[in-house]
């Protein structure tokens, strides 16, 4: 059998869950997914990683930003794209409008919560930003990180939406270096 790339979507994929679960277990800490995107390779391995590891034919997605991205992701999970306010998962590249993404996005229903969107934002480098405060779930007392300016940027939007818990957007931030974040929708920016 002849592969177009090295991607085991069986192996690879519960490695990349759970780190994705690491990575949402415990807001501000950086999880190395790299590895496994080296195998998909390309301009967007980082995005087509998450893509690999979450999207299947029974859920649908909407990317923001580059159109190119929505065709790999269709043809390598066979998800299908939708508008942006009715999107599962909602992939954002550079360039993207971001206060457009936050105020369309599903944030769930208080029957629902769990129907809310969930974003994969891609940023230059999670290591390079200002010194800034997280508190929520996961977080005992106060964790002070560095946060790269498109997660700063995301969470004030996110945070000024003042959704009623337990709704609102989960976010997943990914860099060029192979890095992630989760950020669940309880985690709060304390400094602004």
């Amino acid at each position: 059998m002849n592969k177009d790339y090295e991607f085991d979507f069986v192996y690879d994929t519960q490695a990349g869950f759970r780190l994705l679960l690491e990575a949402l277990s415990n807001p501000g800490r950086t999880v190395e997914l790299g590895a496994l995107a080296q195998k998909l390779d390309g301009t967007y391995a980082m995005q087509l990683t998450v893509a690999a590891i979450l999207l299947d034919n029974e859920v649908n997605f909407a990317v923001c930003g580059d159109p190119e991205l929505a065709d790999r992701i269709t043809e390598l999970t066979l998800a299908q794209p939708v508008n942006l306010s009715a999107a599962q998962y909602i992939f954002v590249t550079a360039g993207a409008d971001l206060p457009e993404v936050v105020a369309r996005a599903k944030c769930g229903t208080l029957r629902d919560p769990q129907q809310s969107a969930t974003v994969i934002l891609a940023a230059a480098d999670l290591q390079v930003g200002k010194l800034q405060k997280l508190s929520g779930p996961g977080i005992k007392g106060v964790q002070e990180i560095i946060m790269c300016p498109e997660l700063q940027e995301a969470l004030l939007l996110r945070d000024a939406q003042c959704y009623e818990y337990p709704l609102g957007l989960d976010f997943f931030v990914v860099d060029k270096r192979g890095c992630l974040m989760g950020i669940p929708r309880k985690t709060r920016l304390e400094s602004r």
